[in-house]
C-alpha cells in the first residue's frame, strides 16, 4: 500500500504540475493527508489530519482540491444516504461495492466475482454495453442487529424492512380497527415508509396502508430474511470470492495474526484506531485475552495495545496465521 501511495504522489506530481494548477504545494497536502486515511472519509476528516500536522488549510480549498483528485482519479466522491459527502481511494483497475447501515452508519466494503460475473453476463443478456456499475445495499449491520431486541413496535422499524406481525398491543377498539384494515398477526409485512408525520407507510401483500403514531406503536414485529449472526456457533469467516477468507478480529485466537483489510464503525471509533496504527495492510498479532475475554491484548507494529471485544468486531483480516512460538 505504501509503494502504492508513492506512485500515487509521483502521478499526483505530474499531472497537477502538467495542468498548472494553482497552490500546487498546498494541494500536495492535502493528497498527502487524504492517503493517510482509511476507506471512506469526509472533508473534516481530511481538515483534522492537516490540523495534526500543523498545517492549516480552508475547508473550501480542501473540497476544491478533492474536486481535483476525483478528476484525475486519485479519489472518488460517493454520497450515500447521508448528508456528509465522503471521498474514498480510488485504485486503478480495482472495483469494490458497499454495504452501509442506516441504523450507525458502518460501511463495508466487499467483492464477489461471482456477481460481478453475473452482473456483466445480464447486461450482456439485454444487449446493453456496461461501462461502470456501483451497487449499494442499505440494512442493518451486524452489530446493530445484534443490540436490537427481537420484537419492536412498528414505528421503530426502518424504511425497507420486511416484517412479521408478532403481536397487537391494543384493547379491543383500537383490535377492531387494525383488523378493519386487514392486518393481522402472522402478516408479512414491508416498512415503505416511516417519519413523514409521525405515519408509517407499510405494503401488505399489494396493499399499501397508512399506519398513524399512535397505531403504529401497539403493533409489535420481529424481522424476517435476516442475515445469519456472522458470530453464530463462534464463527466470523466471510468468504468474499472462491479464494479470500477474512475474519473479524474478535473472533481470532490467541496465538494468531493477521493483515487488516478493513476498519469500520463509527467515525470517532474509526478515527481513533487508526490513530494507534491499525489502518489497512497493517499486520496484528492477538498475544492474549484477559480472564473474562474482554479486553484482548494486542501488538501492532511492535507496540502493545488492549482493545475491547466490541472495537475488535469493526476490525477486519485476512491471510491469518497462527505463531506456534508465542502460544
Amino acid at each position: 500500500m505504501i509503494n502504492t501511495h508513492e506512485q500515487e504522489k509521483k502521478q499526483f506530481i505530474r499531472l497537477f504540475q502538467e495542468q498548472g494548477l494553482d497552490r500546487f504545494d498546498e494541494r500536495f497536502q492535502v493528497l498527502d493527508a487524504f492517503l493517510q486515511l482509511d476507506h471512506h472519509v469526509t472533508k473534516a476528516d481530511i481538515l483534522r489530519q492537516l490540523e495534526k500536522e500543523g498545517k492549516l488549510l480552508d475547508g473550501d480549498f480542501v473540497v476544491s482540491s478533492m474536486e481535483h483528485l476525483c478528476r484525475f482519479g486519485f479519489a472518488t466522491k460517493v454520497e450515500f444516504d447521508q448528508e456528509e459527502t465522503l471521498y474514498e481511494h480510488r485504485h486503478i483497475g480495482v472495483h469494490h461495492d458497499h454495504m452501509i447501515c442506516t441504523k450507525c452508519g458502518t460501511i463495508l466494503e466487499f467483492k464477489d466475482e461471482v456477481l460481478e460475473k453475473q452482473q456483466k453476463k445480464i447486461a450482456q443478456a439485454y444487449g446493453f454495453h456496461m461501462l461502470q456499475h456501483r451497487m449499494e445495499i442499505y440494512g442493518l449491520c451486524a452489530a446493530c442487529m445484534a443490540k436490537r431486541q427481537k420484537l419492536v413496535p412498528l414505528h421503530k422499524a426502518r424504511q425497507g424492512e420486511r416484517l412479521k406481525v408478532k403481536q397487537l398491543d391494543a384493547g379491543k377498539k383500537m383490535h377492531l380497527r387494525i383488523s378493519s384494515m386487514g392486518l393481522k398477526t402472522g402478516d408479512e409485512i414491508e416498512v415503505v415508509s416511516n417519519g413523514f408525520g409521525g405515519q408509517v407507510v407499510i405494503a401488505a401483500g399489494d396493499t399499501r396502508l397508512v399506519i398513524g403514531s399512535g397505531m403504529a406503536q401497539k403493533i409489535w414485529v420481529e424481522p424476517v430474511g435476516a442475515s445469519p449472526d456472522p458470530h453464530k456457533n463462534g464463527t466470523a469467516d466471510i468468504s468474499f470470492g472462491p479464494e479470500t477468507v477474512r475474519v473479524l478480529l474478535c473472533d481470532m485466537k490467541a496465538g494468531q495474526e493477521g493483515t487488516i483489510v478493513r476498519v469500520s464503525g463509527e467515525s470517532n471509533l474509526r478515527r481513533r484506531l487508526l490513530e494507534m496504527g491499525i489502518n489497512r495492510g497493517t499486520r496484528v498479532y492477538v498475544e492474549k485475552y484477559a480472564p473474562l475475554k474482554d479486553p484482548i491484548e494486542l501488538v501492532v507494529k511492535g507496540y502493545h495495545i488492549s482493545l475491547r471485544v466490541e472495537e475488535a468486531a469493526h476490525i477486519l483480516l485476512e491471510n491469518v496465521t497462527t505463531r506456534d512460538s508465542r502460544k
